[in-house]
C-alpha cells in the first residue's frame, strides 16, 4: 500500500479532489442565485431553497470523508497519550472487559455438540494455529469457554508418539495424566465484563498453570464467551 504524501510533500490527490468539490459546490450556489434573481422574482426563492441543501450535503459530504480520518486519528493519539500518563495501578482500575479482544476477531473453534471432543482430530486443530496463532479457545453450542489449547501443548503430545489424527479427547485424556488440564482453572481464569483488570490479574496469578483470562458476562462459565486477554496482552497495557 502506498503512503499518504507527507506534509512536505505537497496536496494529495484527495486534497484536490476536495477542494474542487467545495469551489464546484460554492460556484453552482452562486450561478444558481443569479439565475433565479434573474427569472420569475416568484419562483426565485423556492429554487433557491429547495438546491441549496442538496449542494449543502455535498459540501458535508466532502467535509466528513476529508476531516473524519484526521478527527480519528487525533483523537486516538490523545487517547493514547492519555492512557501512557496514567501508572499501571491507574490502568489496572478498568473494567478487565476494556482490553479483550472479542471472540469474533479471534480464530476459535466452536462444537456443534457438546459430546463433539472425541471426533475432533488433532490435525483439525493445529492447522488452525499459526506462528502468530498459539492459542486456540474451544466453545461449546452455547458459546460458553471449553478449553483454551496451546499450540506448544499439540506439539509436544505429537513429539512423544501422538498422532495427529487421534482425537481431542484422546489428547486431553493423554495430557490430564501428566498433569496438563485446559479447562477453567487450569487453562484459563474467568472473569466478569465488569470485573476490574487488577482483580482479574490477581486471580490469573494465583494460578501458576492458567495463562488466560476468558470473560463472560458475569464470569460464570455457563455464560457465552465475550472475549479473552492473554497474559502477553495484560503485561503489554500494565508496563510502566
Amino acid at each position: 500500500m502506498a503512503n499518504e504524501p507527507g506534509p512536505g510533500q505537497g496536496p494529495s490527490v484527495r486534497n484536490w479532489i476536495a477542494l474542487g468539490i467545495l469551489l464546484l459546490s460554492a460556484l453552482a450556489i452562486t450561478v444558481l442565485a443569479c439565475v433565479a434573481v434573474q427569472a420569475d422574482n416568484s419562483n426565485a426563492l423556492t429554487i433557491f431553497n429547495t438546491s441549496l441543501p442538496v449542494f449543502a450535503s455535498w459540501v458535508g459530504t466532502v467535509l466528513a470523508f476529508y476531516f473524519g480520518r484526521e478527527s480519528f486519528e487525533s483523537a486516538n493519539s490523545q487517547m493514547r497519550q492519555l492512557i501512557s500518563k496514567l501508572s499501571p495501578e491507574e490502568r489496572a482500575q478498568a473494567p478487565i472487559s476494556n482490553i479483550m479482544r472479542k471472540l469474533n476477531d479471534t480464530v476459535h473453534q466452536k462444537l456443534e455438540r457438546s459430546d463433539q471432543l472425541s471426533e475432533l482430530d488433532l490435525k483439525q486443530l493445529r492447522d488452525r494455529l499459526t506462528t502468530t496463532v498459539s492459542r486456540l479457545p474451544v466453545i461449546g453450542p452455547d458459546l460458553a469457554p471449553r478449553l483454551l489449547i496451546h499450540a506448544s501443548a499439540i506439539d509436544k503430545y505429537l513429539a512423544s508418539g501422538g498422532k495427529d489424527s487421534d482425537s481431542l479427547a484422546t489428547f486431553l485424556s493423554s495430557m490430564a495424566k501428566e498433569g496438563m488440564g485446559f479447562e477453567v482453572g487450569q487453562g484459563f481464569v474467568l472473569a466478569a465484563a465488569g470485573e476490574t483488570i487488577a482483580a482479574a490479574k490477581a486471580r490469573l496469578e494465583s494460578l501458576p498453570m492458567c495463562q488466560d483470562i476468558f470473560i463472560t458476562q458475569q464470569g460464570k462459565s455457563d455464560e457465552p464467551l465475550l472475549g479473552w486477554v492473554s497474559n502477553i496482552r495484560l503485561s503489554k497495557y500494565l508496563q510502566p
